[in-house]
């Protein structure tokens, strides 16, 4: 039965576990591992975000040799089949396949068929080796659901297999820095993620710090830093120093009351860009924003961090309204 399909409607505040449980079923019952769910990155060479930012989205491959897979497509045949069989009742709103000549090919919702693309849909068509599933959002935040399924439909739910912490960097792949590497490499990386103690120890903190800083930079996040976080990093304003700490104010008089919060000091006017910057805004008022706000990267991409950044000048700069982290005319007066 066709169904209204959804796509990208908003971006989640992190991963929906009912979309993580499904894509750990799915991995524990036909073999193929989690290649990646929730991340805030716009679609591969297009200015629209992927469905992967929504929290509906996840990413399972069939890779094998230095990864967990089979290495067999029929694997993926198997989850696919599954899937698409089982769509209305696992709310399933799409399927890409992105291994098959010439360009792949999908299942969709609104359609409930599967389509052979004669033209380029999706980047890493053909030869790709993972499946891309999206779900609508009547099951994204409910696990419980997905594991009675299972139970229902297959006789029982296996257990999601334990999540292995590191992989081995593939041939000529480098830099290659991740779980458990140590040395010089891994305190470069902290330093351009902000990661707290640059030490060169790789441990879960730099982990978290490199997935933000992935996900900040609309890249591929799976907390392992390899050549196409490198090359990102090396285009961008990632290695900005922090910016100077903000002159103490003058001493009141001994009488006065203890003075409110003052906006930060601006060099000249700014013209407001005319719409609210907010998550996943870009451009030169964005860098404008970050430099009076302090963020540590300055390079025009509004994301979580900016965003945190931009709260936290609100609410010591209350003329601004609500610590909203979206910098509407009146933040933008104060500030500029």
């Amino acid at each position: 039965m066709a169904r209204n399909y959804t796509g990208f409607d908003e971006i989640a505040g992190g991963k929906r576990a009912g979309l993580e449980m499904l894509v750990d079923l799915l991995e524990a019952h036909f073999g193929l591992w989690n290649n990646g769910t929730f991340g805030v990155r716009k679609k591969r060479g297009k200015s629209s975000y992927s469905v992967h930012a929504t929290g509906r989205a996840g990413d399972l491959s069939w890779r094998g040799g230095n990864y967990r897979g089979t290495g067999n497509y029929a694997d993926a045949e198997k989850l696919m089949d599954f899937c698409a069989e089982h769509a209305d009742a696992l709310d399933i709103e799409a399927i890409f396949d992105y291994y098959p000549q010439p360009y792949g090919r999908g299942w969709k919702c609104d359609r409930a068929a599967w389509q052979v693309y004669s033209k380029r849909a999706f980047s890493g068509a053909p030869g790709g080796d993972w499946v891309h599933i999206e779900i609508g959002n009547k099951y994204a935040d409910d696990p419980d659901y997905y594991v009675e399924f299972f139970k229902k439909t297959l006789g029982e739910a296996k257990n999601p297999p334990k999540k292995t912490t590191t992989v081995k960097a593939p041939s000529g792949k480098k830099p290659w820095v991740q779980l458990g590497s140590k040395g010089a490499d891994v305190k470069k990386v902290q330093e351009i993620v902000g990661a707290s103690p640059v030490d060169g120890d790789f441990g879960p903190k730099t982990q978290a710090a490199v997935k933000k800083w992935q996900a900040d930079h609309d890249q591929h996040v799976d907390g392992i830093w390899g050549p196409g976080s490198q090359k990102h990093s090396e285009n961008c304003d990632c290695k900005d120093a922090a910016p100077a700490p903000a002159p103490a104010p003058a001493p009141a008089p001994a009488e006065a009351p203890k003075a409110t919060a003052k906006p930060a000091a601006t060099s000249a006017k700014r013209p407001y860009p005319g719409t609210p910057l907010r998550k996943g805004s870009t451009g030169k008022d964005v860098k404008a924003v970050q430099e009076v706000v302090g963020t540590r990267i300055i390079d025009g991409q509004f994301g979580s961090r900016t965003q945190a950044a931009v709260k936290t000048w609100q609410r010591a700069n209350p003329s601004c309204g609500p610590a909203d982290g979206v910098v509407g005319p009146k933040t933008w007066a104060v500030m500029f």
